[in-house]
């Protein structure tokens, strides 16, 4: 099984700040978020509330994906991490390919928030 890892700075927001986790490729996943230790969510992520910039700043967000291959035309994966922070969109992607039809890949990620 692949791993493929990201770590970061990601600047919030003093406004709200959201995090969706984009499974791509026709493929299917499901990711756990952490902020620290405490567990946020689990399974699908769409547009999680995380806080305001003075409760995240110098914290760490923890997100762990695992992507499976099911689409039959590639073997092509990728994981988009798509923050809103007011009306504004960031996302970080991160790609990998499987070697053989049906097979995993976890996607690890840290963002130090600031």
């Amino acid at each position: 099984m692949k791993i493929v890892t990201l770590i970061t700075d990601y600047e919030v927001s003093d406004k709200a700040n959201r995090l969706s986790v984009v499974v791509g490729d026709a493929q299917i996943g499901a990711s756990v978020v952490k902020l620290g230790q405490k567990t946020l969510a689990s399974g699908p992520i769409d547009n999680l509330a995380l806080g305001n910039g003075a409760g995240l700043r110098g914290k760490t967000l923890f997100v762990k994906s695992v992507v499976t291959d099911v689409n039959d035309a590639t073997n092509h994966t990728s994981l988009t991490h798509r923050f809103h922070r007011g009306t504004e969109v960031r996302d970080f992607v991160s790609m990998a390919t499987v070697d053989e039809e049906g097979d995993s890949v976890i996607y690890r990620a840290k963002f130090n928030l600031v």
